[in-house]
């Protein structure tokens, strides 16, 4: 069975059968794959490498060391370090019944005698006291005795899996708006996400603040959305599951100046608030009302966040400082000192290790460890204005005052790096805020000082693939909800909210 198959005649019809011989064997087919093997001619494996590989199989070392020697066909490439492996299987053998006088003479009448590099045999003395178990010596020796084999001897164990995951992973990669599950993804077309999957019409203009807002964001669990405003107050919306439209479930009011954030609690049974230079406050999602108040005396908040399990808020304060609460409204410890800036934006990773925050005059970002108490400071090249962390922590979208949008890597490396920019929003006086979201948060979405909001591909650093009309005032912030690819929210200074779905017309 010679020749190509295909219109480009790259797939060679022997090795195409071989590698369809392995996936029927691997699903449990192994009668039919054998039925394939007789009717096409064309053996998985060349017989005497069969014969070899059944050997060590069975651990007959002397029969493979012998097959090895005896038979041309078998090739090796090589056959010395081939060797050296199998005699060292026999000396582990006889260490393992305490056979010491059989392990010296394979070592040094055999072993030696192939002028393998010395420290290889320097490291076998250890296996006198750290025996490694059985079945993983076996399979680490079997691996390594296959890479000694032609390449094209050996069809890798689930190739055929291998081969279409990556067709279907370079699909998924080339798509220009992919924001669907991977359910969705099948190997009997060719994948493609129509621009019809990013959230694009509005599907809801929410109406209740009497002035710009300026923050929101949905709950972890995609049923809640919460806004805050210049207006003193912040509301929570509760989507009803019939009719799939948010309504307001409680107004949260008790703030004497306008609302900077709203924050949603791990387990979204509350949420905190940030009067601007003011105090921060924790509310209570089902019943609305306000539970506890943190501050200091004579000096307000900027902004605040959750601590990572919601046992204590975080607040930044105006006169430089970051203050620990537990949930009573007693202190805790932070070694942080006083930064030389103002700070602007401050968060923690979900895993409690680093604490993020903003200084607005440096152009600084600083990232403090709680466990080691150590800091790692980014400079970036403008003011920031805001910032938010990708939902796995290992991402930092920047926004700066150069109309930019930064990307930094900030888990994963050694050090810190900016991995990507973004731009094509406007932004010259206000706190635009932007955030990532989609399909594996695939997207980064901004408000704008245009009215419009901004969506753009991470994997194209290149102008946005989405711009999103309808409000009549500065879009302030956006949210993408985490529970649903295809629901977007925006806050405007026109004193609404906007929920964007899909445009399916």
């Amino acid at each position: 069975m010679e020749g190509t198959i295909g219109s480009k005649g790259l797939v060679k019809k022997t090795e195409l059968v071989r590698i369809i011989t392995d996936a029927l064997i691997s699903l449990g087919f192994s009668s039919i794959a054998t039925d394939l093997e007789n009717l096409s001619g064309v053996n998985l494996l060349d017989p005497t490498i069969k014969q070899f590989l059944d050997l060590v199989k069975a651990k007959e070392w002397n029969k493979c060391i012998k097959l090895l020697q005896e038979e041309e066909g078998l090739q090796v490439r090589d056959k010395r370090t081939a060797r050296f492996l199998l005699l060292e299987q026999i000396f582990l053998d006889f260490l393992k019944d305490d056979n010491l006088d059989g392990a010296l003479n394979t070592l040094h009448e055999k072993m030696t005698p192939l002028g393998v590099k010395r420290r290889r045999l320097e490291k076998l003395p250890c296996k006198f006291v750290f025996l490694d178990s059985g079945e993983e010596r076996f399979v680490e020796v079997t691996r390594k005795l296959k890479k000694l084999l032609p390449p094209a001897a050996i069809v890798p164990e689930g190739r055929l899996v291998h081969l279409l995951e990556e067709s279907l992973d370079l699909q998924r990669s080339d798509c220009d708006y992919h924001n669907a599950p991977d359910t969705d993804m099948s190997l009997c077309y060719d994948h493609f996400c129509w621009k019809s999957k990013i959230p694009s019409k509005t599907v809801q203009t929410l109406v209740g603040h009497t002035d710009e807002v300026w923050f929101l964001e949905f709950s972890h669990n995609g049923k809640y959305l919460a806004s805050s405003s210049k207006d003193n107050s912040a509301i929570i919306w509760e989507i009803n599951a019939e009719r799939g439209e948010f309504g307001m479930k409680h107004k949260l009011e008790g703030h004497k100046k306008p609302v900077v954030v709203v924050l949603w609690s791990p387990d979204d049974q509350q949420v905190i608030t940030c009067g601007e230079n003011e105090v921060i406050k924790r509310w209570d999602v089902g019943s609305g009302h306000c539970v506890h108040t943190y501050g200091r005396v004579d000096v307000g908040s900027i902004s605040c966040g959750w601590l990572h399990d919601g046992s204590g808020i975080i607040g930044a304060m105006a006169d430089r400082r970051i203050c620990l609460w537990n949930l009573d409204g007693s202190k805790i410890e932070h070694e942080q000192g006083q930064r030389g800036q103002k700070i602007s934006d401050v968060a923690m990773t979900s895993d409690g290790k680093w604490l993020v925050s903003v200084g607005r005059e440096q152009n600084e970002i600083s990232l403090f460890d709680r466990e080691t108490r150590g800091e790692t400071v980014i400079g970036v090249e403008d003011m920031v204005t805001s910032f938010s962390l990708s939902r796995d922590d290992k991402y930092l979208l920047v926004n700066l005052d150069t109309q930019e949008i930064h990307v930094w890597m900030i888990a994963g490396e050694p050090e810190p790096r900016k991995v990507s920019k973004f731009s094509g929003h406007k932004r010259s006086r206000f706190v635009i805020r932007s955030c990532f979201g989609g399909y594996d948060e695939n997207f980064i979405a901004s408000g704008s000082e245009d009215s419009k909001v901004y969506i753009w591909r991470r994997a194209f650093e290149r102008g946005p693939c989405c711009v999103l009309s309808g409000h009549e005032g500065a879009v302030n912030c956006v949210s993408w909800n985490l529970a649903d690819l295809h629901m977007l929210a925006s806050a405007s200074d026109d004193k609404t909210i906007r929920i964007w779905g899909l445009d399916l017309e």
